[in-house]
């Protein structure tokens, strides 16, 4: 027993030694708890990354069948379908009639239309407004509820409320007009009223304007109405 003793108390005198010996920060070691947290979060996800590894190794091939059999997600960029049913917000078109006199078209919107059995491709118009500057300076103004604008020919149809202003007073309301821009001719095949600084006259047929405005025709059954201030020769 003696013995025993004596070697149990060799081993706890060589055990204290030892610890005498280790840095302090070995004795009591502490675990982080963020650092356990990480180590649990990644024995789980590590598992499901090598599991969704394993299945796209497996259904690849399947994946391939499908993308050769033409069926795609993703954007088309061809220019057909960019410029498909495009809209623009207070839109402006400038150009020069025949005369290199300027001429421009707004709106509130403008959608570019396809061709179509009726006109070729071409800009639908809210609200249109055109003006045109004479030679002399002065201008005609067009407004209407409805345009169509073809701009390779300068073609502008409006519909609806049609109004038509000249820079000396003259004012033509119509339901219809087709003007064209490049050369200053308009035209139309609804009932006209018409006023100016010599009177008023009303046209049941229609209106034909050429050269600006220089010359202008009221179709079918006319009346003309001519102010007193016109037969006395004042303004």
């Amino acid at each position: 027993m003696g013995e025993d003793r004596k070697a149990e108390v060799e081993r706890a005198a060589r055990n204290a030694r030892m610890n005498d010996r280790l840095p302090s920060g070995r004795r009591n070691v502490r675990i982080n708890p963020f650092r356990r947290s990480i180590v649990t979060m990644l024995k789980l996800i590590l598992p499901l990354i090598a599991a969704a590894l394993m299945a796209l190794v497996v259904l690849w091939p399947q994946i391939e069948q499908v993308q050769e059999s033409g069926f795609r997600l993703g954007f088309s960029a061809t220019p057909d379908d960019l410029m498909e049913n495009v809209a623009m917000s207070n839109p402006r078109f400038f150009g020069v009639d025949s005369n290199r006199q300027p001429f421009s078209v707004t709106a509130m919107e403008a959608v570019e239309e396809p061709e179509n059995d009726e006109r070729p491709a071409h800009m639908h118009l809210d609200t249109p407004q055109a003006d045109i500057t004479l030679e002399d300076g002065t201008w005609i103004a067009l407004t209407a509820d409805e345009g169509f604008y073809t701009e390779t020919d300068g073609l502008l149809d409006l519909v609806g409320t049609v109004n038509l202003y000249h820079d000396q007073g003259f004012e033509i309301h119509t339901q219809q007009a087709e003007i064209e821009m490049d050369l200053g001719n308009a035209k139309g095949h609804e009932p006209v009223d018409g006023q100016g600084p010599f009177g008023t006259i009303k046209s049941d047929t229609g209106f034909e304007l050429e050269d600006k405005g220089a010359v202008i025709r009221f179709l079918g059954n006319a009346r003309l109405v001519i102010f007193d201030s016109a037969l006395k020769g004042k303004s």
